[in-house]
């Protein structure tokens, strides 16, 4: 059977200001088939939704094959239908007209629009609130109305792009297993559904099939069948083998036992060890983590530590391999385990955690490196562009700019680098006023 869409090799990269490229994707297989719900799981940065874009057309691929029903691939794929993460409903349209208005395109009579669009109002448990305005509803019912307004547009196939992740958990949980319903009734022209999320549970509910995405760039590393028969119940033992299964190949992406340290050649022909960059949170996240781990005992379950203080399991995952990097704990398979230096930070002040941050940070190469470039200037500063620059050209996989604001925040913290944002100027902190 020739599937909906298909992927064949594909890459992507985006050009950046500084004229750098960024690799985004690289050799991507995927093929959507009718009859399924297929979920691309994946933390942030990992290039699901990109995925997406490339398969509904709104973003071209730099290389490689993208096909629709088996032929190539030009422009808009008029075969997809999407439901958004925001809800961008117009304030000013009833909920009637925000669903109508996405056949205005096609040239439908009034009865056909009127006919389509209560028919998928009734299909999402909208009736009653055909005259509301956006302001009236809750968030789930305004998600029912971006719902709706796919469903009404009688495409084969419906993107969901992290649909449910702005809504409060037990909404969310009504609206996944609502939309798999919907899907399953036959009542709708949707042959398959693809599933862009983070949330390793709604996977689980959802999906036939997950394919679990690595970074650095965006890649496929494992693909999950999931047979479990619908409606699915998330306290069966069946259910949690697999949950359990997908948080352990989650962790493998994130936090391998044991890390690849690939090579990079320089001109003289020697090589170098591959930097990594620490990951994208905030150090008062990673402080609250470290407290609540320390209130735990200091060993934890990843998983159970992320259920507990409320996290998502990929942040948690985040938070986890940034503390790593400092060496302030360990994480054995999938339990995580303050280290001596994470005991001392935790019970410590500010000032003794502002202390062991300093050499922490401070050990890393990448740290290491951006000092030793302002060591070279007299004023020990230099401009942001220069050092973002050199982050590009050290790390090409990840994007310089979000790297630069994580170094700034964090060496902030550690008082290892200032950064003065009218001169745009990053300087070594050594005790000197900011000019």
């Amino acid at each position: 059977m020739t599937p909906l869409i298909e992927l064949k090799h594909v890459d992507k990269s985006f050009v950046l200001e500084s004229g750098n490229t960024l690799n985004v994707l690289e050799g991507i297989d995927i093929s959507l088939n009718e009859g399924e719900v297929l979920a691309l799981l994946g933390p942030s940065g990992s290039g699901k939704s990109t995925c997406l874009r490339i398969m509904s057309g709104l973003v071209a691929q730099t290389d490689g094959d993208v096909f629709a029903e088996g032929h190539p691939l030009d422009g808009i794929n008029e075969n997809v239908a999407m439901v958004f993460q925001s809800f961008a409903l117009f304030p000013w349209e009833t909920v009637y007209d925000n669903i109508a208005l996405a056949l205005k395109p096609m040239g439908l009579s009034p009865s056909e629009v009127k006919a389509r669009s209560l028919k998928a109002i009734d299909l999402v448990g909208l009736e009653g609130f055909e005259e509301a305005y956006p302001r009236e509803l809750s968030g789930g019912m305004k998600q029912r109305v971006g719902i709706a307004r796919a469903i009404v547009m009688d495409r084969p196939v419906i993107f969901l792009d992290e649909p449910f992740s702005a809504l409060d958990v037990l909404t969310a949980d009504t609206l996944r297993s609502e939309m798999v319903k919907i899907f399953l009734s036959g009542k709708t022209a949707s042959k398959s559904m693809l599933l862009v999320t983070h949330n390793i549970q709604e996977a689980v509910v959802m999906a036939k099939r997950i394919l679990i995405m690595g970074v650095n760039p965006g890649h496929i590393r494992h693909e999950i069948k999931n047979d479990l028969p619908y409606p699915r119940d998330a306290s069966s033992p069946a259910f949690a083998m697999i949950v359990n299964q997908l948080h352990g190949l989650v962790t493998e992406t994130l936090i391998p036992d044991i890390a690849e340290i690939p090579t990079t050649a320089t001109p003289g022909g020697a090589s170098t060890t591959h930097m990594e960059m620490l990951p994208n949170v905030q150090v008062s996240e990673m402080i609250g983590f470290l407290e609540a781990l320390h209130a735990k005992g200091g060993t934890a379950d990843i998983f159970e530590l992320s259920r507990s203080t409320g996290r998502e399991f990929a942040q948690t995952l985040f938070l986890v391999k940034a503390a790593e990097f400092l060496e302030l704990v360990d994480s054995p398979k999938q339990t995580v385990v303050l280290m001596e230096s994470g005991k001392s930070f935790v019970l410590g002040d500010i000032n003794t955690r502002k202390k062991i941050l300093h050499e922490l940070f401070g050990n890393l190469d990448i740290v290491r490196r951006i000092t030793e470039l302002l060591k070279q200037s007299e004023t020990l500063r230099l401009p942001a562009t220069i050092i973002t620059e050199k982050l590009q050209e050290w790390l090409p996989q990840e994007n310089a700019d979000a790297q630069m604001s994580v170094l700034i925040g964090w060496g902030r913290f550690a008082e290892y680098f200032g950064y003065n944002d009218d001169l745009k100027e990053v300087y070594l902190d050594v005790g000197q006023e900011a000019s």
